[in-house]
């Protein structure tokens, strides 16, 4: 794809005002989680010092991770809108009790129990955002460049939450922080609580306790169904691994070796934060890539060898370069993998993966934050940053073969994509259901004479017309001439009823088939699909003139 196509699509996103009001709420959501987070640690460090910071972290990160992988089954029992609404609204709410908490000078255990509150409902965000770009991204370039502008807003928050931090503090200490968190998750809930979707067919009965519980296992079943995006899953979790090991090494790092001083974690951090910005900016180029793999690739290598060079640095210069290049091959992993799972795993449950990955992701913190200090006590800070560094590639070449294997699965189709997408009845479908509806596909081929089906016989596929003309019979008269991008075999499958006409090749057929359980699934799946169908069914059925569907 061309520098203009690509400046194209992503004009495309901004003139969208479903994206852009999605997208700038997930900007503030970041902002007042980093936010939070710190003031909440700033205000344990004064109250008990390191120790009190550090129970503190665990208090929030181990509970946010449990439940992580049962909230995001919201996203897909309700309109994502509307979960992604109801997330905002709970965190406004657990804001503003953790900021009267402070403000009062509750005890401390009661304070903390609302932090711990709190960070459980931010596990609500990230899945469902993620799942709901599909839903409003047009074309597949569209989904990666709304996930590459999603990850340089959560890059550029990185610097806008702490800097926010710091001045609220400031001005009169961290309860202010909470409160005015709680005041941008408000604008956030306002922003995303009624947009443009199709009205899924969702799942709403039996609810229940019991049914969350049986719906979050559904995702770890459709991962361990999915062998690929479950080491995908996995990698995410051991990135954050690798971030929590460094929240402990940049103090490390910058104060007993390369003799920093106390701002030097935040300087550490901060070039970090640089270089998220500058390769979420350019992780454009992979907008109009068919294939994902060769750039999570390079975005595993390059997160995880500069931090092992990192330990061979003698003066910061070379230590912040190293951490701006890490930093950018984060943003190219994380917009990478997360618009390869979009494009494989059913829409169906494509929030729980994500709940799944939540909840790996803050695991993965505060399995880091316990492990970096036993690091440093066996093999020293820098050696600490060498097997930080190389931790994730390592990882990422055991796992080569299986990610491959779930790209050949995520590959965006081509002519068989725009063939769907010229038909009539499954023009209501989002984009991923389209794509994914081309990926099961199947071709077949008819030698001009032939009944491709007959009146009167059970049918089983739909079809698709790539080349050739055929022909429409119906109770022994013609009815139409189909050509290239015509369909027929509909109705026998939506109305379980004997195919009403035969289709005899004219000529020889290149044709697309779609099984009966992939095409119900997708015009059922959608309501606006759903009732294309069966308006046009009912209009051929009615006229006695089946036409090109039968």
């Amino acid at each position: 794809m061309t520098t203009r196509e690509t400046a194209r699509v992503f004009a495309a996103v901004l003139r969208s005002g479903s994206l852009r009001r999605v997208l700038l709420a997930f900007f503030l959501f970041n902002a007042a989680e980093w936010a939070t987070w710190i003031a909440m640690l700033v205000y344990a460090f004064t109250k008990g010092g390191t120790t009190a910071a550090g129970l503190v972290a665990l208090i929030q990160l181990v509970p946010a991770a449990l439940i992580a992988p049962f909230g995001s089954v919201l996203g897909d029992r309700m309109r994502r809108d509307r979960a992604l609404a109801a997330g905002y609204a709970a965190q406004a709410l657990t804001m503003a009790i953790t900021a009267f908490a402070l403000w009062t000078e509750a005890p401390l255990p009661a304070v903390y129990a609302a932090a711990a509150v709190c960070a459980c409902t931010i596990t609500l965000t990230r899945p469902v955002h993620n799942s709901i770009l599909p839903e409003l991204a047009t074309t597949p370039d569209e989904l990666t460049a709304s996930n590459a502008a999603s990850s340089t807003l959560e890059s550029l928050a990185i610097f806008a939450g702490p800097v926010a931090n710091g001045i609220l503090i400031g001005i009169s200490g961290p309860w202010l922080v909470f409160a005015a968190s709680a005041g941008a998750s408000l604008v956030s809930v306002v922003m995303t609580v009624h947009l443009p979707l199709q009205e899924l067919q969702r799942r709403t009965d039996e609810e229940g306790p019991s049914k969350i519980v049986a719906e979050a296992a559904d995702g770890f079943r459709q991962l361990r169904e999915e062998p690929g995006a479950l080491t995908l899953t996995l990698l995410v979790g051991a990135q954050f691994v690798v971030i929590g090991l460094l929240d402990v090494l940049y103090t490390v790092m910058a104060i007993d070796t390369l003799d920093m001083g106390e701002s030097g974690a935040g300087i550490m951090a901060g070039a970090v934060g640089v270089g998220g910005v500058v390769g979420a900016g350019a992780t454009a180029v992979l907008v109009g890539r068919r294939r994902l793999s060769p750039a999570l690739a390079v975005g595993i290598m390059v997160t995880g060898l500069p931090l092992a060079v990192v330990a061979l640095a003698q003066a910061p210069p070379l230590a912040l370069v190293m951490l701006a290049v890490s930093g950018a091959g984060k943003a190219f992993f994380d917009v990478a993998g997360r618009t390869l799972l979009q494009r494989t795993v059913p829409d169906d449950v494509l929030s729980r993966i994500f709940g799944v990955q939540e909840g790996l992701l803050m695991a993965g913190l505060a399995l880091g934050s316990i492990a970096a200090p036993l690091f440093v006590a066996l093999v020293g800070p820098r050696g600490a940053f060498v097997l930080a560094g190389a931790f994730l590639p390592l990882l990422g070449l055991l796992a080569w073969g299986r990610l491959r294997a779930l790209e050949a699965q995520g590959v965006v189709p081509g002519a068989e994509l725009q063939i769907l997408a010229r038909i009539p009845i499954f023009e209501p479908l989002a984009q991923p259901a389209l794509e994914r509806l081309s990926w099961n596909l199947k071709p077949a081929h008819a030698r001009a004479g032939a009944d491709v089906i007959t009146e009167g016989e059970r049918g089983d596929l739909f079809y698709v017309i790539q080349e050739g003309t055929a022909s429409v019979v119906s109770g022994g008269a013609p009815v139409a001439t189909l050509g290239p991008g015509d369909y027929f075999g509909e109705i026998a499958l939506l109305r379980n009823v004997p195919r009403t006409a035969t289709v005899h090749a004219d000529t020889d057929l290149e044709l697309l088939t779609l099984d009966q359980e992939e095409f119900l699934a997708a015009v059922t799946g959608s309501r606006p699909s759903a009732q294309r169908v069966n308006a046009e069914i009912d209009r051929r059925l009615e006229e006695h003139r089946p036409g090109p569907g039968i």
